[in-house]
């Protein structure tokens, strides 16, 4: 018996009518580069550049930075910076040291001149590399671990630190970091006893081990102790009622104040193993915490629950390799122990950490800064980048304003309250067409300060989505998202893994010459099967832009309307890019599409 075959039988089989829908609205994940983006959850991102998640469950681009003081005459060049009493303390690559009042006026505190003037004419401070601060009593004490320590008291005069007794520095150690803790000035870093802690007298700054008594100072030699890697001291932290030596690839936990009838004898009585420190300058204390980077990635110190004991746990799994891909990029560690730093901006409760981008300082081009946040009541806990940064140090006021410092610049970042949208206001400017140059730096100097400042570049890229119907094909019908703010920004969709140009030769030579097998350099040339301009709900839209913008500025967000965005896809991938100059913020991401069969 035979049978017959119709046509109608096997005729393709139809797209259903039916058009769904589907919304990204959860970013909690944060930066993640550890996993597969074929298989990350869309909360992550794959790229999160000058963006970040805001306290509303958005993702914002980031605040920009204005100029707020200029040291150009008065010093070379800023190697580290602290807010003290008032004002912005900076010390010099020349050794100078150089205070800011509140109104950007800056004006030198310590320099040879100063010098001359005190008792026995010493010498001023040589050329640095490497400056820490910290306060005690009330007074900024001040190491660079090549010259006697400095203190600036209460009514901003500095000199060197000394035993108030009799005046003189000869028993004051030449240290490179400086600390705070209890009851105690504590130092370390003497390039002849690299693992030594120098611990002053109690209640006193300027008494060490061979000043005159009362003097209870005590030195302690701690290269016995640790059980790993190198026994040179990379910085000092506290946490709480401990105090906190770094290592290569081991932390100390230290108690002070302990005495043995007369003698102050600290005591180490637990080690952290397997973490330690790249800088004195990247430990930060945080409330219950205190977060530090070493070549692995970012880990933090909090107390258990129940014993009490310190103990240990790695923040950054999911950026790791970031900021090992930096960090591996330094041959010499003294390098790093002078280049990274960190900051925490209790503004944003948010942990900053900064690795330049090359270990040669002469061939750096950005300091790229990893940036933690993490406010427990609301659920925030991601990671994102900022870059198309380059300083060198940061500091916090004591109304919580960021500062930071290159050169011979001081800028401050803006915040909600006091937003900067834009990049360098007051130092560097656009062309007319409102872009700037291709490494996003501008002409210098500026005509108006007021209308200056270089765009901030962003880039958003989400994983890889299957609408969870991994066989399926789908056709994509329309795109509508919730935005904030006035800004214009491309939306870019790559389906099926096809995300760069394989057809693009690379880039050629100056003179249009490329390499003898006709190859250019390898630069990523993306491939999207779309992409559409769009402007932030506040933006007025096509048409209705102020005098001056571009003329329409990208399609509005800020209505319902529907915008045909049509393809074939069984994979999708977004990525949202574009350069701002004012606010503006994403809220959620809506795709509507018809479901498929398996067969494309």
């Amino acid at each position: 018996m035979s049978t017959i075959f119709t046509a109608e039988k096997y005729k393709k089989p139809r797209r259903s009518e039916r058009l769904l829908d589907f919304t990204i609205r959860d970013f909690s994940g944060g930066w993640n580069v550890v996993d597969n983006d074929l298989n990350m959850k869309t909360k992550y991102a794959k790229l999160l550049q000058n963006l970040q998640l805001g306290e509303d469950g958005s993702i914002e681009v980031r605040q920009g930075t204005k100029l707020f003081a200029s040291l150009e005459g008065l010093t070379t060049g800023s190697v580290n910076c602290w807010y003290y009493n008032g004002h912005i303390i900076v010390v010099g690559e020349d050794g100078v040291v150089i205070k800011i009042d509140a109104l950007g006026n800056p004006d030198i505190l310590f320099d040879q001149s100063f010098a001359e003037n005190l008792p026995g004419s010493p010498d001023p401070w040589g050329e640095t590399t490497f400056a820490s601060f910290a306060e005690f009593n009330g007074e900024l004490i001040i190491c660079n671990g090549v010259n006697k320590p400095l203190i600036i008291n209460q009514s901003m005069v500095c000199t060197y630190l000394n035993d108030p007794a009799v005046g003189t520095n000869a028993f004051t150690p030449i240290a490179k970091y400086v600390i705070a803790h209890d009851r105690y000035l504590v130092m370390a870093g003497n390039v002849d006893n690299p693992d030594r802690l120098y611990i002053s007298s109690t209640d006193t700054s300027g008494v060490f081990v061979g000043d005159a008594g009362p003097n209870d100072a005590v030195n302690v030699d701690l290269g016995s102790r640790v059980p790993q890697g190198s026994s040179k001291i990379k910085g000092l932290g506290r946490f709480r009622d401990k105090i906190m030596i770094a290592f290569e690839n081991a932390i100390l936990v230290g108690t002070l104040g302990t005495f043995a009838e007369a003698d102050h004898v600290p005591t180490f009585d637990d080690v952290i193993e397997e973490h330690g420190a790249l800088s004195h300058r990247v430990l930060a204390t945080i409330g219950e915490d205190m977060l530090f980077a070493d070549h692995v990635g970012v880990s933090s110190s909090n107390k258990a629950l129940f014993t009490g004991s310190v103990r240990s746990e790695r923040l950054s799994q999911l950026i790791d390799p970031e900021i090992q891909k930096d960090v591996s990029k330094f041959t010499s560690t003294k390098e790093l122990e002078n280049r990274t730093f960190s900051i925490y901006n209790s503004l944003q409760q948010s942990y900053m950490l900064f690795i330049p981008n090359e270990g040669n300082a002469k061939q750096q081009t950005e300091t790229r800064c990893f940036v933690y946040r993490r406010i427990r009541a609301l659920n925030i806990d991601a990671w994102f980048e900022f870059n198309n940064w380059n300083w060198t140090s940061s500091c916090v006021s004591a109304l919580k304003r960021v500062f930071f410092t290159k050169g011979t610049d001081v800028f401050i970042l803006g915040d909600e309250q006091d937003p900067v949208y834009k990049d360098r206001q007051g130092t560097e400017e656009m062309f007319d067409d409102s872009t700037a140059f291709s490494d996003y730096t501008g002409w210098s100097p500026v005509v108006s300060a007021t209308d200056s400042g270089v765009p901030i570049p962003f880039t958003w890229e989400l994983p890889w989505s299957d609408n969870q119907q991994r066989f399926n094909t789908k056709a994509s019908r329309y795109i509508n998202l919730d935005t904030d703010g006035n800004e214009r920004f491309d939306v870019k969709m790559f389906v099926d893994n096809l995300y760069e140009d394989r057809s693009d030769l690379g880039e050629t030579f100056i003179d249009s010459t490329v390499f003898d097998d006709e190859l250019g350099w390898d630069v990523d040339v993306l491939n999207p099967t779309l992409s559409m301009t769009f402007v932030g709900g506040d933006g007025p839209g096509y048409g209705s832009d102020e005098y001056g913008h571009y003329m329409g500025g990208g399609r509005p967000t800020r209505h319902e309307g529907l915008y045909a965005w049509t393809t074939k896809y069984k994979l999708f991938k977004l990525r949202l890019e574009g350069d701002a100059k004012g606010p503006l913020k994403f809220i959620s991401i809506t795709l509507a599409y018809h479901p498929g069969s398996v067969r494309r």
